[in-house]
């Protein structure tokens, strides 16, 4: 699969993944050496141990991750807004996130921009 293959498709392997609470799933998009910040202003997870740890704690809950819009991809970034029905927190979050691919086409790089005046409940 080419780097832009991959790009164009990690957003999507992303969510299912989310969905499927498929913690192996989600770290098989990340590189060795990837950075989350999640949310922006957060302390970022760095490194695949730090990444999985934070995954490991998010696919304990049932979410339906839903794409609201296109993923817009430019040079070896790639944004997409999407919403987060966490059905145990009684809310729904609205999300962009911002992957960064490395030469590779792993995900380097993961911002997800949302904050309290973007959770509504449900």
């Amino acid at each position: 699969m080419s780097k832009q293959d991959k790009m164009a498709a990690a957003p999507a392997a992303y969510l299912k993944a989310l969905a499927d609470q498929d913690l192996e799933a989600v770290m098989a998009l990340y590189s060795d050496d990837a950075v989350v910040e999640d949310p922006v202003g957060s302390e970022p997870h760095v490194g695949k141990d730090a990444v999985r740890a934070f995954y490991k704690g998010v696919v304990e809950f049932e979410l339906d991750p839903v794409l609201t819009g296109q993923v817009r991809i430019s040079a070896n970034e790639a944004a997409f807004p999407f919403y987060v029905l966490n059905k145990s927190a009684g809310v729904r979050v609205n999300i962009i996130d911002v992957f960064k691919f490395n030469d590779e086409g792993d995900v380097c790089g993961m911002r997800a921009f949302w904050g309290e005046s973007n959770a509504e409940p449900l």
